[in-house]
């Protein structure tokens, strides 16, 4: 065989995987893997982490380029294994995923952050979700748990001036909160 033909073989298999599914980036059904996520979201809603953990762990390892198992083992990886750096690396890479489940990766991310006691960091992952799906119910549920600090009563001085504090709890209690 020629260079020239190999050359042409190798540029043929090239070509023909572009054309594969997972090299241009688009999901072939796999009911095995919608099954692991589905699976593994249900038991992390009703906490059991371990259990999830290894669902969205046998998710990853089935297609690790798919932004679903990226977020979801990212965010069980800190949960259970208390593997930050990894867990938020993988949730973070799962935001860049497409389509109309991307809000539940920054869901996830939030989630992350706060678990990591990041809170003004899962405050910001939460309004980015919001601002491609203002409606998606796990993004309202989580920004209502973590509920809206009203500005301090004097703009001018810090939040945790003893004036402010003070002046804060005082307009908390006159307002009925």
């Amino acid at each position: 065989m020629s260079p020239a033909a190999a050359n042409a073989s190798v540029d043929k298999k090239g070509a023909a995987a572009l054309q594969r599914p997972a090299a241009r980036g688009a999901l072939a059904e796999d009911p095995e893997l919608e099954a692991l996520l589905r699976e593994g979201a249900a038991a992390h809603e009703q906490g059991r982490l371990e259990e999830a953990h290894g669902l969205f762990r046998r998710a990853h390892a089935r297609r690790s380029s798919d932004f679903r198992c990226q977020a979801w083992y990212g965010l069980t990886l800190i949960l259970v294994e208390k593997n930050s750096n990894l867990g938020v690396r993988l949730c973070e890479e799962g935001t860049r995923g497409a389509g109309a489940e991307a809000p539940l990766s920054w869901l996830n991310l939030a989630r992350a952050f706060l678990a990591l006691g990041y809170r003004e960091r899962a405050v910001r992952a939460l309004q980015k979700g919001l601002s491609l799906d203002s409606a998606h119910p796990g993004l309202l549920d989580e920004i209502e748990k973590l509920g809206v600090r009203r500005r301090p009563v004097l703009g001018f001085l810090s939040r945790s001036n003893p004036v402010n504090r003070l002046l804060g709890r005082l307009r908390t209690r006159l307002s009925g909160r």
